[in-house]
């Protein structure tokens, strides 16, 4: 089953509120093995409504639409559908009592604006919503009809555009209603590899001539600032067939990249990191010079991190490194804040100050200013020092960006301090 996404409203077009209704819809459908082929956004205008039902028809089997369900005049879903499919507006009377005993709980009185919700087109199904005052809206249209030429039925189905009252209609209603009209379709599959420690183009080298391994189906590369995600997609003609595909192309791709790959889909490199300081029983302490505190909060991102975090140091100042972080005024003078002579100190600093097992620093010029010809924006220092004597110091050249740049060396950070606890440099 093929599906497609529409989200109406102004408010979405312009930028004031972010579109997370779409991003987990569409997260619940892959899940379910159907192919999301379109996401499409649309302002509040009638006429731009209806010609992109049209549009969706035509490029999937079911329209999942949210927003403009409310009372007020902005909100022209219903209407958009009403004229779209020729129908008129009923008044459905489980959706009025719903409505009622809603205003009832809350100790308020139903309104003639708020009544209205219960006119709802004669030809839908009504889904209803327990969340909310906005029905929920399902449309059959029957293959080889005027709107719908295609040789199969085509759904659309509107949802309000509260997130937890689409959420409920979606997994109460509509999932399972789609699971049956799907039961005897091609099934889409999918996982997701987290690779770091390794670009884009150095990880397709690695792999080599992708046709040896994915038997006709796709691998996208998926580069950010902590690292390369590799997404396998195969179709199969059930479930079990399509999870047999991915298992065989996944092991390809781990017999060739294995040691760059720390996850699988909703895993996280701060919770892999977290997770083996607590198996090792190890203390850390950070000082960072350009990252604001981003390491910390990466380091605490997950329950049970003050098991192996102590606490950390935003040590901008040249003075702050000297008092707080123990780093030699002469070695600043002679080879300044961003340099390796520095990063080392400060993680030597930070951990006999803090008293940890570890100590991670970062240095660096995040920019947009502060980069000379011989310390351009982007050069970044990373050390490690552990309490056995062992230090280690890495330099990355990473851009010209402040926000990639610092999240680029936590990233490289959390690299360091992974390699250097698990022995896997």
């Amino acid at each position: 089953m093929t599906i497609a996404l529409l989200t109406i409203g102004d408010e979405i077009c312009i930028g004031q509120i972010v579109n997370t209704n779409a991003a987990w819809m569409a997260q619940v459908c892959a899940r379910e093995g159907w192919r999301v082929v379109a996401h499409s956004v649309v302002g509040d205008e009638l006429t731009q409504i209806i010609d992109e039902f049209r549009r969706l028809l035509g490029v999937a089997d079911a329209v999942l639409i949210t927003g403009g369900l409310g009372p007020t005049h902005d909100d022209r879903t219903k209407t958009a559908l009403v004229e779209f499919l020729d129908d008129t507006l009923v008044h459905h009377t489980p959706t009025l009592e719903h409505l009622r005993e809603l205003f009832r709980v809350r100790g308020r009185e139903i309104t003639e604006r708020n009544a209205a919700q219960a006119m709802l087109p004669s030809k839908c199904d009504v889904l209803r919503n327990d969340k909310g005052t906005a029905a929920g809206m399902w449309f059959t249209l029957k293959a080889a009809s005027e709107l719908n030429p295609s040789e199969r039925d085509k759904i659309m189905v509107s949802m309000p555009g509260v997130p937890y009252e689409m959420k409920h209609l979606m997994e109460d209603r509509v999932i399972p209603r789609l699971r049956e009209l799907s039961a005897n379709d091609p099934v889409m599959r999918y996982t997701t590899l987290l690779t770091t420690g390794i670009a884009e183009s150095t990880l397709a080298d690695l792999i080599g001539d992708v046709e040896e391994i994915l038997e006709g189906q796709e691998l996208a590369f998926l580069p950010s600032s902590s690292g390369v995600k590799l997404r396998i997609t195969v179709t199969g003609k059930t479930r079990a067939s399509a999870d047999e595909i991915l298992l065989r192309i996944e092991d390809r791709i781990r017999k060739r990249a294995n040691r760059f790959i720390y996850g699988t889909d909703g895993d996280s490199y701060e919770a892999l990191v977290g997770q083996l300081l607590t198996e090792r029983g190890l203390t850390v302490a950070v000082a960072e010079s350009c990252t604001g505190g981003l390491l910390g909060v990466a380091l605490t991102a997950n329950a049970g991190s003050s098991a192996y975090f102590l606490g950390g140091v935003q040590c901008y100042s040249n003075e702050v490194k000297i008092q707080h972080c123990g780093v030699q005024a002469e070695t600043l003078r002679q080879h300044g804040a961003v340099s390796e002579e520095t990063a080392r100190e400060l993680a030597l600093g930070i951990r006999e100050r803090f008293g940890s097992d570890i100590g991670i620093a970062i240095t660096g010029i995040a920019g947009p200013n502060g980069g000379t010809p011989e310390k351009p924006v982007g050069t970044i220092w990373v050390a490690f020092s552990d309490k056995n004597g062992a230090v280690d110091v890495q330099k990355y050249s990473v851009g010209a960006d402040r926000t990639a740049n610092r999240e680029r060396a936590v990233a490289a950070a959390l690299q360091v301090l992974y390699k250097n606890v698990s022995g896997s440099k």
